[in-house]
C-alpha cells in the first residue's frame, strides 16, 4: 500500500466520525464561559453540580460539557479566580442537551470563598509534560529591554536558554531556534524577529496567552524537533469600543477593539481587535538633523549632505475578527503584517572649472533593505453536537527578505585635449522568499466521560525562492555595454501531507494516558514518516502526580546558519535536500508535580533527547570563482550529517495569585553534538547551570514592583592559544620577496567557557484610574549591578617598540572583552480608554 493510499483511507474514516457523534446525544449541558466585561473566553474555569462530585472545566476556547446528568432540576456553580462565583438553576429533561453560555463578573475574591483555580484544573486534567501557559499578566510581569516581550519572558523559564542579551531566540533543551515551531493563532511564523533579532515580532498588547511546550508535545503538532510556541491573540471586546496606547523609548503602540457593527440580529454576534506598533527613533533623529543641524551649513555644503541620518525603523499590525452565527458556528479571521526597513537615498555632486577644463560628476545611491512576515488565516468552528467540535482553517504565511541597491554615476569631463561623457549604473537584487499555504481540519470528540479523541488532517504546500542578481549598464561616449548575471538562484516547492489521532483516556480516577500517532508524507524524500507519541499521568496523592512521555519527531525544513554564530540575525530556510536524511529526535521526559493547598506549583522534570541526521553547515568560502573565472556565490555549500544528545534536570516553583506572584526556575543541562570530522563537543548555546527568579510585589492597589534575577554558567568558546607565523615567497619584476603571514593558533573546539552570567533587573509600575479609563507609568533598570557579562572575545597581536633595535617586536596575543547590556534605565507610559 502506498503512503498516499494510506492517507486517502484515513480521510474516508475521518469523514465518517461525525456520524458516530450524531448518535451520542444524552442529557447534558454545554456552552462557553466568558468574561462579562469583554467577552474573552476563560480557559480552565471550574464548573460543578451543586451537592454532587460531578464537574468539569473549560478548554482553551472556554467550552465545557457536562454529560450523563439526572433529568431533574440542578444547580451549576461556576468559579474562576478573580471573578464572582456564578450559580444557575437548570431544569433538564431526559435525552435533552441544553446550551448554557455564562458570563462571569470580575471581582476581588473573599478570603473565605473556596475557588478552584485554573492552575488546579490544569494540574488535575493535563496529561502532557513540559507545558506552560503564560497570559498577558505574566508576559508583562518581568522587567524587559525597553518593552515587554514574550520571547524574553520565555527565556526565564526552566529549560529555555538565551545565547546572549542581544537575542530573544529560544534554545530549548539542546535544540536550536529553527527547531521551534512558532505560531500566531495557529499560523506558522518563520522569522519572528525585529531589529536584527533584538526583539520578537509579536506585540504583547494584542496577546491573550502564549502556550509553550518545551518537549513531549502531542500528536497535533509536527514538523519540528524542539518545542512548540502558539501565541493566541485577543478576540476583541464584544461589549463596547475600547483601546489602549503605549509610549516607550522604542516605539509607540495602539490597540483598538470592539463589537462588530452588525444589524441587530440575534443570530449574528462578533468582535474585532486591531493593534499596531512603530518605532519612532528615526523620526526624531532625522527631524532634528533636517530642521536643526543641517540648516547650520551653507547651501553649497548641504548639497552633499543626506536628508536622513538614521535610515531604520520597523512596524507591525495584528488583527483578529470573530463572527458567531447562531450558537454553533464561528468564523475567525486572523492576520499579521510587519516589516523592518532600512532605506537610504543619497546624492552627491562634484564640479570644478579652472578656465581650461571642467568636470561635473553626480553619484546617486539608493539602498532599500526590508524583511518581514505577512500571515492570514480564516477558520471555521462548528459545534456539530455538544460532544463533537469540528475546526477547519485556511492559512497563508509569507516571509520576505529583500535587498535592492541602485548606484548611478554620471561623469562629464571637458578640456582642450579630451571631452568625454560616461554613465555607470549598477543594480543588485538579493531576495529570500518563503510561502506557506496550509489547509487543516481537526475533530474534538468527547466520546464519553473517559475518552476525549482528537484527530486531524493537514496539508502544507511550500515555496522557497532565493536569488542574487546583479547588472551593470555602462555608456561611454555613446558606446553601450550591459551585463546581467544571476550569481545564485534556488527554488523548490515541497509539500507535506499529515494525519494524526490521539486519545485522552481517563483509565481510572488516579491514572490517565494519552496515546497518539502522527503520519506525514514529505514530497522531498517521497516517504511516509510515522511519529508515535505517548504520555501517562498517575496521581500518587490528590495533590501529587507523576508524568511520563515519550515521542518521536521529524523536521523536513532546515536553515543555513553558521553553527557558531553569536547573533542570530536571520534564518534562511529551505527544504531538506533529497540527498540528506530527514532529521529526527526522540524525547523522553519524566516529571513530578505538587500543587499546594494555596495553589503554589512545584514541578520537577528530567529529560533526555537524542538527535539524528541534523545538518551542520560546512565552513567554506561563500564567494568564489567557478571554472570559467566567473564570480559564484554559494551560501549553503554542503552539510555534515550530525548527531546530538541533550539531557537535564529542571525545577520550577510558580505562584499565580496573591500580593506576591512569580516563579523560581533552575536548570541543569548538558548538550553535545558530533559529526563525521569532529568528536563530541559542546555547542555554542550550552549552559550547565541556570537560575531565574522572577517576582512581582503588589506594594499597594496602584503600585507594583517586579524584579528578575538571572544567573548561569558561561557559554563555551574556542580559545586562542597563540600565534603562528609563516613566510610566503612572491616573485615580482624579477625580484624575489618574502611576505610574513600571521594566524592565530586555536585550541580544542569550545573547550573553555566565558565567565558566569549575572543580571538583575527591576521595574516599578504605577497605575491610576482616570475619568476616561486608566493610565500607567513604568520605570525599569536592566542590569542594576552593572555586572560585566562577556558577549565575545576579540584577539589581536600585541607589539612593543624597542628603541635599541628600532623595531616593533611581537609580544604575543592580547584579548579584549565585548560586553553585553550595561546598566540601562528605561521608562514608558500606557493608557487605556
Amino acid at each position: 500500500m502506498t503512503p498516499l493510499n494510506t492517507i486517502k483511507k484515513f480521510k474516508i474514516v475521518f469523514l465518517f466520525i461525525p456520524l458516530f457523534g450524531m448518535n451520542i446525544f444524552a442529557a447534558d449541558i454545554n456552552g462557553f464561559i466568558r468574561d462579562n466585561n469583554n467577552g474573552e473566553p476563560l480557559s480552565y474555569a471550574n464548573i460543578i453540580i451543586e451537592n454532587t462530585d460531578m464537574g468539569t472545566a473549560t478548554n482553551h476556547d472556554g467550552y465545557y460539557i457536562l454529560s450523563h446528568l439526572p433529568s431533574q432540576e440542578i444547580t451549576i456553580i461556576v468559579s474562576y479566580i478573580g471573578y464572582k462565583i456564578h450559580k444557575e438553576t437548570i431544569l433538564l429533561n431526559e435525552d435533552h442537551s441544553q446550551r448554557v453560555d455564562i458570563r462571569l463578573l470580575p471581582e476581588a475574591i473573599s478570603g473565605e470563598e473556596i475557588i478552584v483555580t485554573a492552575e488546579r484544573q490544569k494540574f488535575q486534567q493535563e496529561v502532557t509534560t513540559s507545558q506552560i501557559t503564560l497570559d498577558q499578566r505574566y508576559i508583562e510581569v518581568a522587567p524587559s529591554f525597553v518593552e515587554a516581550d514574550v520571547f524574553r519572558t520565555l527565556q526565564l523559564l526552566p529549560g529555555v536558554q538565551a545565547l546572549n542579551d542581544f537575542s530573544p531566540a529560544l534554545y530549548v533543551r539542546g535544540s536550536t531556534p529553527d527547531q521551534n515551531l512558532i505560531m500566531l493563532d495557529g499560523i506558522t511564523v518563520y522569522n519572528p524577529m525585529h531589529l536584527g533579532g533584538l526583539f520578537s515580532t509579536f506585540n504583547t498588547d494584542a496577546i491573550k496567552e502564549a502556550n509553550f511546550h518545551a518537549g513531549g508535545f502531542p500528536a497535533e503538532y509536527g514538523g519540528r524537533l524542539g518545542s512548540i510556541l502558539n501565541i493566541i491573540n485577543r478576540e476583541g471586546n464584544t461589549e463596547k469600543l475600547q483601546g489602549n496606547a503605549s509610549i516607550s523609548l522604542l516605539s509607540s503602540k495602539l490597540l483598538m477593539e470592539g463589537p462588530l457593527p452588525l444589524a441587530k440580529s440575534p443570530e449574528l454576534k462578533g468582535s474585532w481587535m486591531l493593534a499596531g506598533r512603530r518605532t519612532y527613533f528615526d523620526m526624531i533623529a532625522n527631524g532634528l538633523w533636517k530642521n536643526l543641524v543641517k540648516p547650520k551649513f551653507s547651501e553649497e555644503e548641504q548639497k552633499d549632505m543626506p536628508d536622513k541620518i538614521f535610515p531604520y525603523y520597523f512596524y507591525d499590525f495584528q488583527g483578529k475578527m470573530n463572527l458567531d452565527i447562531a450558537n454553533d458556528h464561528r468564523l475567525t479571521w486572523s492576520t499579521f503584517y510587519g516589516d523592518d526597513i532600512v532605506n537610504y537615498d543619497y546624492t552627491s555632486t562634484s564640479y570644478y572649472d579652472n578656465g581650461e577644463s571642467s568636470y561635473e560628476g553626480k553619484d546617486d545611491i539608493y539602498f532599500d533593505w526590508r524583511w518581514g512576515n505577512f500571515t492570514n488565516s480564516l477558520s471555521w468552528r462548528w459545534i456539530v453536537s455538544p460532544k463533537l467540535i469540528l475546526k477547519s482553517s485556511l492559512a497563508n504565511s509569507r516571509f520576505r527578505f529583500r535587498v535592492d541597491m541602485d548606484n548611478e554615476f554620471y561623469n562629464y569631463y571637458e578640456s582642450p585635449y579630451d571631452t568625454s561623457t560616461s554613465t555607470n549604473i549598477f543594480k543588485m537584487d538579493i531576495h529570500d522568499i518563503i510561502e506557506d499555504n496550509s489547509i487543516s481540519t481537526s475533530l474534538l470528540w468527547y466520546f464519553n466521560d473517559n475518552h476525549k479523541i482528537k484527530a486531524g488532517l493537514q496539508s502544507k504546500s511550500l515555496l522557497f525562492n532565493l536569488a542574487f542578481i546583479f547588472s551593470i549598464d555602462e555608456n561611454y561616449n555613446g558606446e553601450q555595454f550591459s551585463f546581467t548575471d544571476t550569481l545564485m538562484y534556488m527554488e523548490s516547492m515541497p509539500f507535506e501531507r499529515s494525519a494524526y489521532i490521539q486519545d485522552s483516556w481517563q483509565v481510572s480516577p488516579l491514572l490517565s494516558c494519552q496515546p497518539g500517532l502522527r503520519m506525514t508524507y514529505f514530497s522531498g524524500s517521497q516517504k511516509m514518516y510515522y511519529s508515535p507519541r505517548f504520555a501517562v499521568k498517575y496521581f500518587i496523592q490528590d495533590n501529587i502526580s507523576a508524568k511520563f512521555s515519550i515521542g518521536r519527531y521529524y523536521q523536513f525544513l532546515t536553515v543555513a546558519n553558521p553553527p557558531d554564530e553569536n547573533l542570530r540575525f536571520l534564518d534562511i530556510w529551505f527544504a531538506i535536500p533529497e540527498k540528506y536524511n530527514i532529521p529526527q529526535a526522540d524525547h523522553f521526559i519524566f516529571g513530578l508535580e505538587y500543587l499546594s493547598d494555596s495553589d503554589i506549583l512545584f514541578r520537577s522534570e528530567t529529560y533526555y533527547k537524542s538527535f539524528e541526521h541534523l545538518l551542520t553547515l560546512k565552513p567554506s568560502e561563500m564567494i568564489s570563482l567557478n571554472d570559467d573565472g566567473m564570480l559564484r556565490i554559494d551560501p549553503f555549500n554542503e552539510f555534515w550529517d550530525t548527531d546530538a544528545y541533550a539531557y537535564g534536570q529542571e525545577f520550577l516553583i510558580k505562584k499565580n495569585s496573591g500580593k506576591v506572584r512569580g516563579w523560581i526556575g533552575y536548570t541543569y543541562a548538558l548538550t553535545k553534538r558530533k559529526h563525521e570530522f569532529q568528536e563530541w563537543y559542546f555547542p555554542k548555546y550550552d549552559r550547565t547551570h541556570t537560575l531565574n527568579v522572577v517576582s512581582e510585589f503588589q506594594l499597594s492597589e496602584k503600585l507594583h514592583f517586579s524584579s528578575a534575577l538571572s544567573y548561569s554558567s558561561g557559554n563555551p568558546y574556542t580559545p586562542v592559544l597563540g600565534r603562528i607565523e609563516s613566510w610566503q615567497e612572491n616573485t615580482w619584476s624579477n625580484q624575489t620577496e618574502w611576505y610574513n603571514y600571521q594566524n592565530f593558533l586555536y585550541g580544542e573546539r569550545h573547550s573553555e567557557r566565558y565567565p558566569n552570567y549575572l543580571r538583575f533587573d527591576i521595574s516599578l509600575k504605577n497605575r491610576k484610574q482616570t475619568k476616561y479609563g486608566s493610565r500607567e507609568w513604568y520605570f525599569q533598570i536592566l542590569n542594576v549591578t552593572n555586572h560585566m557579562n562577556v558577549f565575545s572575545y576579540i584577539y589581536q597581536n600585541r607589539e612593543e617598540y624597542n628603541p635599541q633595535t628600532n623595531y616593533w617586536e611581537n609580544k604575543g596575543v592580547e584579548r579584549f572583552s565585548l560586553p553585553m547590556f550595561p546598566l540601562m534605565p528605561s521608562f514608558g507610559m500606557n493608557f487605556e480608554f
